[in-house]
């Protein structure tokens, strides 16, 4: 299923409501990786609030190298490069934000309502339609440099999922049953991305924390964390200041959970 979008850079640069984010755009027909074009122009000391976007992946990256699927003309391929002023440790805040923002983009284009699942990924009815990629570069107590990628399954059609897929991801066309234009709402998702990320620059992270638990779909979900080859289960119960996942573990001892896959094991 493909959406008609002769020039969506250009239809993007002719709504940009933001102030600073997407004013500058590298659009390509298709790339290995918006996030290794990025991180290219960041080292090359590109301004902050660059925009790497395709209309077709070749090699789409998610978190721990797995591949993200990205046929083209149906799915928003993005990267954004940041140069934030915030220690490293706050960064997954970065991820939170980007999560909140998508959220909220698709709530108000389509009236879908998707949720997010800790650390990166977006969901609708229990089911993968976006992800989120952050890359930084840190020196000393300093970020260099943040890219953040994210893909959005938008009008992506049955067919378009590799064989057995479909069982776990899906798109707001498969949800709503007709196209979503694709300019809109990354032109949407940019908005919410440029003034949540002011508020975390002013160190103001009550926000994105607030609303992340709005959205959440983990929290209160009996979790299984896979990190490296040890699984620790428990309960999702809040969100760290610092973006970590707050679990009640067995026993009662509570941890706090910074990397690893989440899988969802019941609701309480």
């Amino acid at each position: 299923m493909k959406t008609s979008s002769p020039n969506l850079a250009q239809q993007i640069r002719d709504s940009l409501t933001t102030k600073w984010l997407g004013r500058t755009i590298h659009f390509y027909d298709a790339v290995e990786s918006t996030n290794l074009i990025a991180i290219e122009l960041a080292q090359e000391g590109e301004a902050e609030g660059t925009v790497v976007l395709a209309d077709q992946q070749l090699g789409g990256r998610g978190r721990g190298d797995r591949s993200w699927h990205s046929p083209a003309g149906v799915g928003i391929y993005c990267s954004v490069l940041l140069r934030p002023k915030m220690v490293p440790a706050k960064g997954q805040l970065i991820t939170l934000m980007a999560g909140v923002s998508i959220v909220k983009a698709i709530t108000l284009k389509t009236g879908l309502s998707p949720r997010v699942k800790w650390p990166n990924d977006i969901l609708i009815n229990d089911k993968k339609v976006a992800g989120i990629l952050l890359e930084s570069k840190v020196s000393g107590e300093q970020i260099g440099y943040s890219v953040l990628g994210f893909g959005i399954n938008v009008n992506n059609g049955s067919a378009d999922f590799p064989q057995g897929m479909e069982f776990n991801a899906s798109s707001l066309f498969l949800e709503l049953n007709r196209l979503v234009d694709r300019s809109t709402l990354i032109i949407e998702v940019f908005a919410e991305l440029e003034r949540l990320y002011h508020q975390l620059q002013g160190e103001d992270f009550l926000e994105v924390l607030e609303q992340w638990r709005y959205y959440s779909s983990t929290l209160g979900q009996r979790v299984r964390i896979w990190q490296k080859d040890r699984a620790t289960e428990g309960i999702a119960v809040d969100l760290a200041e610092d973006g970590g996942l707050l679990v009640r573990a067995e026993g009662g001892k509570q941890i706090v959970v910074h990397a690893g896959d989440v899988e969802h094991l019941s609701i309480l």
